[in-house]
């Protein structure tokens, strides 16, 4: 039998393991840190100008479009955010998020906070669509890259 296409059907068998396994995953707990502002208009891993207004993250590894809820669990804040690039590198940190992010989950002055992750649609359309798995006692709305929940809550720039 030829070495390659067994060290190829190998990788293959280990990457769909993998993906799966990987999409089993609904909750991650850890910390997240601020997008800092030197990337605010530079291009994402996934060929988007980045803008801190708009609640979109980085993540080292799921699939761009991914829709994440970011929840502070001192606060029960939350947010939804898309994955629109890679990260964070460095000091055990799970997910970046943008400013505006940081506002509405409450630790914008600390440049970190514990989070929990829920991984609410595994990769995907950019496209704003209804989200009806959701909670339906909370209103959702999307627009262009920001997805956010409704609230009264007014961002300042």
């Amino acid at each position: 039998m030829n070495v390659p296409v067994l060290k190829i059907s190998a990788l293959l068998s280990c990457l769909t393991f993998c993906k799966a396994k990987a999409q089993s995953i609904k909750e991650l707990t850890g910390l997240a840190s601020i997008y800092h502002s030197k990337f605010e208009g530079k291009k994402t891993a996934a060929g988007e100008l980045f803008n801190q207004t708009f609640l979109t993250a980085a993540h080292r590894s799921l699939p761009f479009n991914s829709l994440v809820e970011v929840i502070n669990p001192l606060t029960q804040k939350s947010i939804i955010v898309r994955i629109n690039d890679r990260g964070p590198y460095g000091h055990h940190r799970l997910i970046d998020i943008s400013e505006t992010g940081a506002r509405l989950l409450g630790f914008l002055g600390k440049g970190v906070g514990e989070v929990k992750l829920r991984i609410l649609r595994w990769g995907g359309a950019t496209s704003p669509k209804p989200l009806a798995d959701l909670d339906p006692q909370v209103t959702y709305f999307a627009a262009d890259s920001l997805l956010r929940r409704k609230t009264d809550l007014r961002i300042h720039h």
